[in-house]
């Protein structure tokens, strides 16, 4: 009995497209508003910048503060992969992008209100259903390959 790959065209096609909408999303969620402060939103980037501000954080904090644009650059590469054929290499990296940015995106959909700083939602959600939609990808790519075993 020797094992095989069986391979869904259609569920290829369904985990390229989820591999290439959840990264767009995801990058469009980062350049909504994550924050407001006065009158003013602000978006990933502009609220990473005000937070090490205020904060004067150090150390990992910062460090994970100054690799938050590096995730856009990470979902462009998954996508950029995946339309080239290389799905797995792609799905890798998106995978990477949602667990960087989908875990933060939730936190800041539960963060409280505080003085003049109000959290808002448009930017963390759509960040967030961008990372779900990766994850769909993902799981619907490794049930796409299905092993078998030959009866011959």
């Amino acid at each position: 009995m020797v094992g095989r790959l069986i391979r869904s065209p259609a569920r290829a096609l369904g985990a390229r497209v989820l591999l290439c909408a959840g990264p767009a999303v995801l990058v469009l969620g980062t350049f909504l508003p994550w924050l407001r402060s006065g009158r003013t939103d602000r978006n990933s980037y502009a609220t990473d910048g005000a937070v090490r501000r205020l904060l004067d954080v150090d150390g990992t904090t910062a460090a994970a503060l100054r690799a938050w644009p590096f995730v856009s650059l990470l979902c462009a590469a998954a996508v950029a992969l995946v339309l080239l054929g290389r799905v797995g290499l792609g799905a890798v990296l998106a995978a990477l992008a949602a667990l960087a940015a989908g875990p933060l995106a939730g936190w800041a959909l539960g963060v409280r209100n505080r003085g003049l700083l109000h959290a808002a939602t448009a930017g963390p959600a759509v960040t967030l259903a961008g990372a779900i939609l990766i994850a769909l990808g993902v799981l619907t790519l490794a049930s796409g390959r299905i092993v078998g075993r030959d009866r011959s």
